[in-house]
């Protein structure tokens, strides 16, 4: 056939080919490595995929994952609710939800990141609804500041509950800096904090999370250790938190030990780190961070779940994702949060499963964070 072409069409056919291969070649590599985590060890596949929270965009890819029981559960953002309506989003987890049910399995953990103001991923459909801060800032006794948060979480909660969410990564916890930091373009948390004073902070935080509680809706503190006192934004490169730890445990940290001992409650774990405990590795797989303070001193027996995975401070850190996934559950983390699931879960459940048959994740606490998430995510 070639020989008929001539010099000039088995060149461009040459070239066509070659162009096909090049340019394919990651996308078949991508499939290919997928189809393979999906046929490996089935019951390795469910324990290690119990500690995985995944966002995504593709309903067909997220029910593989699913019918394989690889993951605990799904992240809804933007990409989920642009240019559909509650119904469809709705209809969609409950199809998600059927399967797991079938299987004998908790709920999927169905998260959001509803905070209100500036992150409101699933308005529209749903209300837009200011920040918490905004909410009580002109408020001065704490009989009206409960009231308007009760006032703000029970629509917030009903509304989440209706479209089938029963984690909310809220509310932000972190103090509110004096003024925004120059180079925090992504973190923003100045707009988002509730309050600088530590104790209002926590009094807003029980008000709120006991509210959604009652929706079935799980509430998490985020960002521990606080993000309030972190010059960098961790969406892009490391932060450090400096501050000496008896004024972290007297501030900073309040909000998280008023309701660190409530499992109808979770905790997220960022990618700070803090230097008066670890200061080489961020907290959200600092084993000195999370089994050492969190698990250890505190007693914290909540749901432990990371930022998501897939920002700069994991990415550029010099463990990598798959190695930072490592340490974070054999450090004591449950669940860790992978908001981009095309680009970043094979990539971790490979390190994963990798490590697990080499003996090298703890299996000691994969029996712990089981019985967290059946504690959280019962079937109603």
């Amino acid at each position: 056939m070639i020989a008929r072409l001539g010099w000039l069409g088995s060149a461009i056919l040459f070239i066509v080919v070659a162009l096909a291969i090049f340019y394919g070649s990651g996308h078949f590599r991508k499939h290919a490595l997928r189809a393979s985590i999906l046929q490996s060890d089935p019951a390795r596949l469910e324990r290690l995929g119990r500690r995985l929270i995944v966002g995504y965009k593709d309903v067909a890819k997220i029910k593989a994952l699913v019918e394989k029981r690889a993951i605990a559960g799904i992240f809804l953002t933007t990409r989920n609710a642009q240019d559909r309506t509650a119904d469809q989003i709705r209809s969609e987890i409950e199809s998600l939800q059927a399967i797991r049910k079938a299987q004998g399995l908790p709920r999927l953990i169905v998260a959001a990141d509803q905070e209100g103001g500036i992150v409101s991923h699933l308005s529209p459909p749903l209300t837009a609804q200011p920040s918490l801060g905004a909410t009580i800032s002109d408020l001065s006794s704490d009989d009206e500041r409960e009231k308007a948060v009760k006032a703000y979480a029970a629509p917030q909660a009903r509304e989440l509950q209706t479209l089938g969410v029963n984690m909310n990564f809220g509310p932000v916890v972190d103090l509110q800096p004096s003024a925004a930091p120059a180079n925090d373009s992504g973190s923003r948390i100045y707009s988002r904090a509730i309050s600088s004073d530590p104790d209002l902070v926590a009094k807003v935080a029980v008000w709120y999370c006991e509210t959604l509680a009652e929706f079935d809706v799980t509430c998490t503190l985020k960002h521990f250790p606080g993000l309030g006192r972190v010059a960098n934004d961790t969406h892009v490169a490391a932060g450090t938190l400096a501050t000496p730890e008896p004024q972290l445990e007297r501030e900073d940290w309040l909000p998280f030990q008023r309701l660190k001992n409530d499992p109808r409650f979770a905790m997220m774990i960022g990618h700070v780190r803090v230097d008066a405990i670890d200061p080489t590795l961020p907290a959200s797989y600092s084993s000195e961070v999370i089994n050492g303070l969190l698990r250890t001193r505190w007693k914290v027996d909540a749901l432990l779940v990371t930022d998501d995975f897939g920002m700069g401070a994991i990415l550029e850190s010099k463990d990598g994702i798959g190695e930072a996934a490592i340490k974070a559950l054999n450090a004591g983390v449950d669940l860790v949060l992978l908001s981009n699931s095309d680009k970043h879960f094979d990539t971790v459940m490979t390190a994963l499963v990798a490590a697990d048959s080499g003996g090298l994740i703890r299996k000691d606490l994969e029996s712990e964070t089981f019985r967290r998430l059946v504690r959280a995510s019962k079937h109603p």
